[in-house]
């Protein structure tokens, strides 16, 4: 029988990588800040073995604020990768690449 948790964890450290694949993407392409940070943050609800609810950064960090709500402060930033504003996005998506980075290497 496998684990359920070891599963979701997995698909976690997956998503985590990709996150952190498209943010080194969006240095060249703006395009894939977003995606950048919908992975990551869908990197910390599968490791927390919750299941993403959304596609879109904003709907994805008030679910991942329910566990961890110091997040909560990148609202704004998680609009504006909605939104597509691309003048400082990368820098945008990176905030939420650090972010599941630091807190799924302190699990």
């Amino acid at each position: 029988m496998t684990d359920h948790t070891d599963d979701t964890a997995h698909e976690g450290a997956h998503a985590l990588e990709a996150a952190e694949r498209l943010l080194e993407r969006a240095e060249r392409d703006s395009t894939a800040a977003q995606p950048a940070a919908v992975e990551a943050l869908k990197a910390l609800l599968l490791h927390w073995d919750e299941v993403p609810r959304g596609e879109r950064v904003a709907e994805l960090l008030a679910q991942v604020a329910d566990t961890d709500d110091t997040l909560k402060q990148f609202g704004s930033d998680a609009e504006a990768l909605d939104r597509g504003n691309a003048a400082d996005s990368h820098q945008r998506a990176k905030i939420f690449v650090d972010a599941a980075r630091a807190r799924l290497m302190n699990i």
